[in-house]
């Protein structure tokens, strides 16, 4: 299980949980989790675990992704 807790500066925005093995995050609604925010690319980056590690993998995002503050 994948769950997400998404923050944009201090704000808690939502939790998000899901039973497959990746999500894919953006402000496209074809995304897993769909974050409507201008800093949000169309298909901005996916989550996936494989064996007991999570990976963060961003999509191309115009911004760049950041984790804890660290891009």
């Amino acid at each position: 299980m994948i769950k997400l807790f998404v923050k944009f500066e201090s704000s808690f925005i939502k939790e998000f949980r899901s039973e497959n093995p990746g999500v894919t995050i953006g402000r496209k609604a074809d995304n897993d989790l769909v974050l409507d925010n201008a800093t949000v690319s169309g298909h901005h980056c996916k989550i996936y675990k494989a064996g007991e590690t999570f990976f963060i993998e961003d999509l191309g995002s115009t911004n760049g992704t950041f984790v804890n503050g660290k891009k």
